[in-house]
């Protein structure tokens, strides 16, 4: 736990230790699209699993190199950016189907 109080007390907020692990559902990386976050960074992943952490990172700079070169590409051809799940909202952006929207959206 961490000091939270001018004290110098500490509280717990909540014990992960103590939480149930729960089994993400994603999809296979081979039924993923192109750019899906896990499909994308498997190679960091996979590094990363295996404690080889030069190769984790050589798989993260050729990513972002990859991705830096392909917005210098549609900044060069003014190609916009689509995105499929999310909208831009000034500087922010934001996700189209939020958990509040589903829940709602669930209960109908």
């Amino acid at each position: 736990a961490l000091p939270i109080y001018a004290t110098g007390e500490s509280d717990v907020f909540i014990d992960t230790k103590k939480m149930p692990m729960v089994k993400k559902k994603v999809r296979k990386l081979e039924d993923q699209e192109e750019y899906e976050s896990r499909r994308l960074w498997k190679d960091v992943t996979n590094n990363l699993k295996i404690r080889d952490i030069d190769a984790a990172t050589d798989a993260k700079h050729s990513l972002e190199e990859r991705q830096r070169s392909e917005a210098r590409e549609r900044k060069e051809t003014d190609t916009p950016w689509e995105t499929r799940l999310f909208h831009e909202d000034g500087e922010c952006w934001v996700y189209d189907e939020p958990l509040l929207k589903r829940i709602a959206a669930s209960k109908h």
